[in-house]
């Protein structure tokens, strides 16, 4: 995370965005429209709104190649469970890269899920690539690509 502050703490985690709109303002021309309505939208980070990811679990994660020209393109979508038992999708065009790092989940003992949608923040990288990096209670996903499509199933 580079302008969102996020830290576990003794009772939980600690989670601060009121930075992100002011960085919004100064890189919005160089987004795409799709990918800035939702780095935008008023309920991403509200925690009330059936539509912010927070509490979200993953129900797919897709990667497709595709042939276009002679080349082959590299595209991501993932599916969610929303906190208030709600679907969307999060679509990745052309990613340059991703990882996903999965932790190994203490409790419970039988749970082998990524965990729940904790906290998110997508940046604009020098090369003009967006860079989403979601932290769940148990993985840690990083992708970038060159645009970000949010869609309530």
């Amino acid at each position: 995370m580079k302008i969102i502050k996020f830290k576990q703490t003794h009772d939980g985690f600690f989670m601060d965005s009121s930075a992100y709109p002011n960085y919004l303002n100064k890189v919005k021309d160089k987004i795409p429209e799709e990918a800035l309505q939702f780095m935008s939208a008023s309920w991403h980070y509200d925690h009330n709104d059936p539509r912010c990811p927070h509490d979200s679990k993953i129900d797919s994660l897709i990667i497709r190649e595709n042939l276009i020209g002679d080349f082959r393109v590299t595209n991501i979508e993932m599916l969610l469970l929303g906190g208030y038992d709600n679907r969307f999708s999060l679509s990745y065009s052309n990613a340059h890269s991703y990882s996903i790092k999965k932790n190994k989940c203490e409790w419970p003992k039988e749970d082998y899920s990524h965990g729940d949608w904790l906290i998110d923040e997508i940046i604009l990288l020098n090369d003009n690539l967006l860079m989403h990096e979601i932290i769940f209670t148990d993985a840690v996903i990083k992708i970038k690509a060159t645009d970000i499509i949010y869609k309530i199933l």
